[in-house]
């Protein structure tokens, strides 16, 4: 079996590169480059009395990243406007993935994982890395599961046209293929359903005024989610749109892999 292995850096901020000057082990990564404006990070207690960074640009956008799991739980951007959501029905107990935000699907024991945070005034970006620090080869599929606050009568998504679907409802066990002939997807009920060899970019119109570009880089497929009365109370308020690796990946030795997703809006 790999050795699971993730870290996370505090960078300072007397530096134009966000240097790391404190390392955490078995941690997320949070981190900037030349591009990104300079951040205020602040480490405090979040729910559950779980340890939790608010990150800070120069130009008032923020971001929430729980250091359990590494799972970015909130992203504001100048107007104060949350673009990310949190299930109310999330426990902070360590015991289960928070339910919300950006967590990570990753079920699978064996790779190293890590995420790095970039926030600019109106986008933020993740990169995912895992890597094979064992002697023989492994297979994996991940996500990033991702929740958007929004009021899901006026949910749209654009880019997915001509894709390949296997729609998970009404037997998420055994999915119906299809194609893509929608040019806006909307939600007017329960959806569950996976877009093969999709677009390196989506757009979301979250139906509160904001339209959200979703980048992405190596992540080959995307997941569009709500549950609908299954959660009636919350599923108005949220819709999930995941960039995916479905197919099953294969590491050898050293090996790493790599994915990128950034949010960005106008």
């Amino acid at each position: 079996m790999a050795m699971v292995s993730m870290n996370f850096f505090v960078p300072s901020l007397n530096s134009p590169n966000l240097r790391p000057t404190k390392r955490y082990s078995g941690m997320a990564v949070a981190a900037s480059n030349q591009d990104a404006v300079a951040l205020g990070v602040t480490v405090t207690q979040g729910e559950g009395n779980l340890p939790k960074l608010l990150l800070t640009s120069d130009h008032g956008s923020e971001a929430e990243i729980y250091l359990f799991g590494g799972c970015i739980t909130s992203w504001k951007v100048p107007s104060g406007r949350d673009l990310l959501f949190v299930r109310p029905d999330a426990v902070f107990d360590k015991k289960k993935p928070i339910s919300g935000g950006i967590p990570h699907c990753f079920p699978q024991f064996g790779p190293g994982l890590m995420q790095q945070v970039v926030l600019n005034t109106k986008s933020l970006s993740t990169e995912l890395k895992v890597t094979n620090t064992d002697n023989k080869p492994f297979t994996f599929s991940t996500a990033l599961h991702s929740y958007f606050r929004a009021s899901i009568t006026g949910v749209s998504v654009k880019g997915l046209k001509g894709c390949k679907t296997l729609n998970k409802d009404p037997d998420p066990k055994n999915p119906i293929e299809g194609r893509e002939e929608r040019d806006a997807i909307t939600f007017p009920g329960f959806v569950d359903c996976i877009y093969l060899d999709a677009s390196n970019e989506v757009h979301l119109d979250n139906g509160l005024g904001d339209v959200i570009s979703i980048r992405n880089t190596n992540w080959s497929d995307a997941v569009l989610w709500n549950p609908h009365l299954q959660m009636e109370a919350c599923y108005k308020d949220f819709v999930c749109v995941e960039n995916a690796k479905i197919g099953t990946i294969q590491l050898e030795p050293e090996q790493s892999w790599i994915a990128k997703q950034h949010l960005s809006i106008a």
